[in-house]
């Protein structure tokens, strides 16, 4: 009777090892399904997110809330993982202060460089040595650690304009330069839409062809360039502004440069890092107009207002402004696009008010 227990109980042990091995093996054949992946996936994420907001890294941080603060339409983003408080301690460590009100006009005396050979460094060389058959502009490809764009360098700032879009719905960049044969041309200033029906209308002043097209009434920084090709720095209402001289203007900041003095700027100088556009004029009256990728277009994250001051200080920018930038960011040579333009919507050109062009 023993030996009948043994076996059974052998017998039995036998038969839980193979249901114990066959249990196993199916346990290891099973592979996790695609909804299981996706929320591991959605879990990485959601710790690299809170890594970066709540983390060490103070620079990142920053930079988000001062780049969604700077946004016309995800300010916010800066109070979604923060709040109003600290977003806006955030802010005001980094700002931005200009050197000065007005520029002197009288300082800008226009100079003849086309015979230079000897330069100072390679800003001034990349700015004086023009190409070959082309005395009106040259393109120079900017290339800096974390940014990137490109430069118009103009060397008869009599033939640039503001052209307006013959859309009440804006054009993009590449077509007001179709349209008026531009050289250059890139974006200028910044407008509402009317979320009903998409229309564009200008948000701060602008003059037109010697004339005030829109007057804010406001003393806005204003950037314009009078009928002899100097660049014009004033905080001023648009009619002031055209009294002073400008025959093209827009309303728009922070000023960059002020008769030779960089604005004074804490932290990043605010504004967080974006696509950029912005304009200045050298001493000698050469014109500099710049448009910077950013949000990966062209593999550029974008600039800060600090990075503006310092390239335009390279170049040896006497007055400089910036003007609208993001996704409206885009700069054209003979109507092609040579910038990377992303926007939060995507990649590409937006339909814009209007452009300044070199005709």
């Amino acid at each position: 009777m023993n030996r009948e227990n043994s076996e059974q109980k052998v017998a039995e042990n036998n038969d839980t090892d193979q249901i114990q091995t066959v249990f196993i093996r199916n346990r290891k054949k099973k592979k996790l399904s695609w909804y299981t992946y996706f929320l591991i996936f959605v879990d990485v994420c959601a710790l690299i997110c809170l890594f970066l907001a709540y983390g060490p890294y103070n620079r990142i941080r920053e930079l988000f809330i001062q780049t969604a603060l700077s946004t016309n339409s995800h300010k916010y983003l800066a109070y979604v993982l923060y709040s109003e408080e600290y977003a806006q301690e955030i802010a005001n460590k980094h700002s931005i202060t200009s050197a000065g009100e007005t520029s002197n006009v009288d300082d800008i005396v226009f100079v003849d460089y086309s015979d230079k050979v000897v330069y100072a460094n390679e800003y001034e060389e990349a700015v004086l040595k023009r190409d070959e058959g082309n005395d009106l502009y040259k393109v120079v490809r900017i290339i800096e650690p974390t940014f990137s764009g490109y430069m118009a360098v103009i060397y008869d700032p009599t033939r640039l304009h503001l052209y307006l879009s013959k859309s009440r719905y804006g054009s993009t960049v590449s077509t007001m330069a179709q349209e008026t044969g531009a050289k250059i041309a890139t974006n200028a200033s910044g407008y509402y839409v009317n979320i009903t029906t998409y229309e564009k209308y200008p948000a701060r002043s602008l003059i037109v062809d010697g004339e005030v097209y829109y007057d804010s009434g406001r003393d806005g920084p204003i950037v314009g360039m009078n009928k002899d090709g100097v660049l014009m720095l004033m905080n001023s209402t648009a009619n002031r502004a055209l009294e002073a001289g400008m025959v093209w203007a827009i309303e728009f900041g922070p000023f960059l440069v002020v008769n030779g003095e960089p604005s004074n700027y804490t932290g990043t100088g605010g504004g967080g890092i974006h696509p950029r556009t912005c304009i200045g004029q050298r001493k000698d009256g050469i014109v500099l107009l710049i448009v910077i990728d950013g949000r990966g277009g062209g593999g550029s994250m974008g600039a800060s207002f600090a990075d503006l001051v310092n390239l335009m200080m390279k170049y040896g920018a006497y007055n400089a402004c910036n003007l609208d930038g993001g996704g409206s960011s885009a700069f054209t040579e003979n109507g092609v696009l040579l910038s990377h333009p992303v926007s939060y919507q995507g990649e590409g050109e937006r339909n814009v008010l209007d452009a300044l062009v070199l005709y």
